[in-house]
């Protein structure tokens, strides 16, 4: 088993070092090939005693592959990659090909189906050295798609391409579900729900890093703003308010786990602005009430709100309604007991 980590270290090593190749061609002016006289491209490699020796394990077309790219030929490099995929998918160095296959598709600008290439690789060689780079080149294509980059259908037709991103994302979530990479991803999603006015969608999943990834650096970040998102859900005091109070729970989770950073956002400000909207909310709740000839129950609103928001315009209001519809409940008990003693009398 060392044997192997020790082998597969070293092949590592040669890929680094072969992604930082010297492609040299027969007469390529300073650079010595490794076959004197060959005009084909070869793969430069540190050997052993710190010679350059010809990478032996790199296939002919690869070789190829990584000299169109490293001459701007993507069209042609991703045509040719794709052809040796193709025609070797037993090879040891498939994994090799696919990745090349996508960074050829990614620099001509074909990003789905560069995607397509990482995936291709990561099914068939789920240990591959590329795994992270390959993972993070989705990320970015997802980006480019959620920011309005167009997908390219049937090679030339461009499309929306956003729902695509935002799966893409999902992908990256499921290869590797407890990285910080997946944190990652799940903030570009939320911050994507949340642009775009999709409040619920983006709390959810703010949400899921609050809960899973609470030692990721996007904790704080997504904390804030699953109480942000709450918040942002608040149509109005005619509408339902049950919003409002889990903002205001988030927010003083938040001010309660970082306490500088809440004192420097206004964290305070924003809970109060939360109980301005409650009191709001509660006395339109009243006014309804009043509207509608339910005295007592207008009553039981208004007090509500000057019991619980006193420094409140609205609990000002409140008063204001209050106190008449106090008096006139106490006249119409005085007259109906008046009434009451009068029938007595008579009778």
């Amino acid at each position: 088993m060392r044997e192997r980590q020790i082998a597969l270290a070293q092949r590592a090593g040669m890929r680094l070092m072969a992604g930082m190749l010297l492609l040299v061609t027969a007469g390529a002016a300073g650079v010595a090939t490794a076959q004197e006289g060959s005009k084909e491209p070869v793969v430069l490699v540190l050997g052993d005693e710190g010679q350059w020796e010809a990478d032996a394990s790199m296939p002919r077309e690869l070789v190829e592959v990584q000299g169109l790219l490293a001459r701007g030929k993507a069209k042609k490099a991703a045509k040719l990659a794709k052809k040796w995929v193709k025609a070797n998918p037993e090879s040891p160095a498939i994994d090799e090909g696919y990745w090349l296959e996508g960074e050829a598709l990614f620099a001509w600008g074909r990003y789905y189906q560069s995607f397509e290439a990482y995936e291709a690789m990561l099914d068939v060689s789920p240990g591959t050295e590329y795994f992270e780079r390959a993972l993070r080149r989705e990320m970015e294509i997802a980006r480019l798609f959620l920011a309005g980059k167009k997908r390219l259908v049937w090679g030339f037709i461009p499309a929306s391409a956003r729902t695509e991103g935002l799966e893409i994302l999902d992908r990256v979530i499921d290869r590797w579900p407890a990285s910080e990479l997946a944190a990652e991803a799940l903030l570009e999603e939320a911050e994507f729900y949340f642009g775009r006015g999709r409040f619920v969608e983006a709390q959810a999943t703010y949400q899921v890093i609050v809960e899973s990834y609470s030692q990721s650096r996007y904790y704080r970040e997504a904390l804030l703003r699953s109480a942000e998102s709450t918040h942002a859900q608040y149509a109005g005091p005619r509408y339902d308010s049950t919003c409002l109070v889990d903002a205001k729970v988030r927010y003083a989770q938040y001010r309660a786990r970082f306490p500088e950073s809440a004192w420097e956002l206004g964290i305070g400000a924003r809970l109060s602005r939360i109980d301005w909207e409650m009191a709001q909310k509660h006395f339109v709740t009243g006014d309804y009430y009043e509207r509608t000839g339910r005295e007592e129950a207008a009553k039981y609103y208004y007090e509500y709100v000057m019991s619980h928001w006193p420094e409140t315009e609205w609990a000002e209001h409140a008063m204001e309604r209050y106190e008449p519809l106090l008096a006139q409940g106490r006249r119409g008990k005085g007259e109906t007991e008046g009434a009451a003693g009068l029938d007595g009398a008579g009778g």
